[in-house]
């Protein structure tokens, strides 16, 4: 069976999209086994992305919270202003609901890289994996970037192979780790 997003949450056949199976991922997906917040990375970014990213988050009506300074405070309209505010050794976190069961909190540490994470716990079984991977497609096509999705803890710096990536030049996602 083929997916594709159309709206959050919405699933609809397609032809482009590989549907990547809960029996595939399933181990790797064990919150308790390869912990509980895989990190969803897309590198080679710059301000122009994240200003794409911002307006996405808009464009989809995403619920979004952004904590800065031990409270919480719009978003940023522009990434300039995301990344041109001095942090003084602050916490800084954009907090996104993609769909009702899916909190994606992105921590952006720099302008070149999109580091974030999602609750492993909220991925559990092949709906939630399918809204997961219509989520992943849903920022890759619109950055137009790869979005990686690794181990907690674990990125290519340690040569480590993503559990799943988006590539937009085959618009879909796919499995890339292999058996337990």
């Amino acid at each position: 069976m083929n997916i594709r997003m159309v709206d959050a949450g919405r699933v609809r056949q397609h032809s482009g999209v590989t549907r990547v199976r809960w029996r595939d991922v399933k181990d790797w997906f064990d919150p308790t086994a390869n912990g509980s917040a895989p990190d969803v990375i897309v590198v080679d970014t710059d301000l122009a992305t994240w200003n794409r990213l911002f307006e996405l988050i808009s464009l989809r009506g995403w619920r979004r919270e952004y904590h800065f300074r031990d409270r919480v405070q719009p978003l940023p309209v522009s990434a300039a202003e995301l990344f041109g505010v001095e942090t003084a050794g602050w916490v800084r976190s954009v907090w996104v609901w993609p769909d009702t069961g899916l909190e994606w909190i992105i921590r952006p540490w720099s302008v070149e890289e999109i580091v974030s994470d999602v609750d492993l716990h909220q991925i559990q079984g092949q709906d939630q994996l399918d809204v997961f991977c219509q989520f992943l497609q849903t920022v890759g096509a619109a950055l137009g970037k790869r979005v990686e999705v690794y181990s907690e803890g674990t990125s290519i710096d340690d040569g480590h192979t993503p559990l799943l990536a988006y590539d937009p030049a085959y618009d879909q996602v796919q499995f890339l780790a292999g058996p337990w």
